[in-house]
């Protein structure tokens, strides 16, 4: 087994386990199911004397599921939309997306 196969079988793995079902709608209206890792990277900015906590969430899928996702699509995460708003990046193996997205309010 080459690493290529030993690293899509462990992000297999974790997506399995720690992933939520998902419904990945790109712009052009077609619906996918996917496993997704929600993350929420934290950022502190300073503003004068004092500080500001920042929250931006990063979603993460499979490249297996979702071979070209694009700005302005969308992922449902337990009633919950979510819109891509910045370009994808592909990891190191290229075996998973990563993609900034904004919750969208109704």
């Amino acid at each position: 087994m080459d690493s290529q196969s030993r690293f899509r079988r462990a992000i297999d793995s974790q997506f399995n386990h720690l992933g939520r079902d998902a419904i990945y709608t790109q712009s052009n209206s077609q619906s996918l199911s996917v496993r997704v890792i929600a993350r929420r990277p934290e950022q502190l900015f300073e503003l004068g004397d004092g500080h500001m906590h920042a929250e931006q969430p990063q979603l993460e899928f499979r490249v297996s599921e979702v071979s070209s996702p694009s700005r302005g699509d969308e992922i449902e995460i337990d009633g919950r939309v979510y819109r891509i708003e910045a370009e994808p990046r592909l990891d190191l193996h290229q075996l998973v997306w990563m993609v900034p997205a904004l919750p969208i309010y109704d």
